[in-house]
């Protein structure tokens, strides 16, 4: 039976991390605590991927995607009153992800979740999941979304190539992601360095400013 690792034990690491998740339930807690530790140690999260479900690791790095975008011009964030992560299509993630993002704030903003019908309901999101069950819709849901400040991710097929920013793939049955730097700088957007480093792949040219 699959089960997620305890926050105790699930890694060592010569990093210090904070115990104090407010609102976060310890399921949740357990998960974020190992997404953003493979932000520093990525073979250390895939090792404890062997005990999480696949969409659980999605909804983890989902999350934490947030913590690693900036908005350029910082004011194009601005005018959001919540940092919206929003699922667009059938939702694989389940309770994981309002779990996750339970009385959290990213960009010093309140975390909401909504589940969309379509794309184009997304366009003021920060972040557009967009579900492998919008098949062939794909490519119109990105044109929907051209140009504006939104970071959109997916584990459709050829979502990269079709102008994603960034792609969760499946390597030796742990999750990974691929970054299209060219979308990402196009929707004037900038993503960390760090996050950068732990990438599969990373297509594409860096905006002007490469987040440290």
């Amino acid at each position: 039976m699959t089960s997620r690792p305890s926050k105790t034990g699930a890694f060592n690491s010569p990093f210090q991390w904070s115990t104090a998740w407010p609102g976060v339930s310890s399921a949740g807690r357990s998960i974020a605590a190992i997404a953003i530790f493979a932000i520093c140690a990525l073979a250390a999260f895939a090792s404890a991927q062997n005990r999480m479900p696949e969409y659980d690791v999605k909804a983890a790095y989902l999350f934490n995607f947030g913590k690693f975008v900036r908005f350029t011009p910082p004011d194009a964030n601005g005018e959001r009153q919540n940092f919206d992560i929003c699922i667009v299509g059938e939702d694989p993630l389940g309770v994981t992800l309002d779990d996750l993002t339970q009385n959290e704030q990213l960009d010093g903003k309140p975390v909401r979740v909504l589940r969309l019908k379509t794309a184009a309901e997304a366009r003021q999101c920060a972040i557009a999941y967009i579900s492998a069950s919008e098949g062939s819709r794909v490519k119109n849901d990105l044109d929907a979304l051209r140009g504006q400040p939104v970071l959109t991710v997916s584990d459709s097929d050829k979502f990269i190539q079709n102008g994603g920013m960034i792609q969760f793939v499946t390597q030796q049955n742990h999750v990974r992601f691929a970054v299209n730097l060219d979308a990402v700088r196009s929707a004037r957007l900038g993503l960390s360095s760090e996050l950068l480093r732990v990438a599969i792949s990373v297509t594409g040219k860096p905006s002007a400013e490469v987040l440290q």
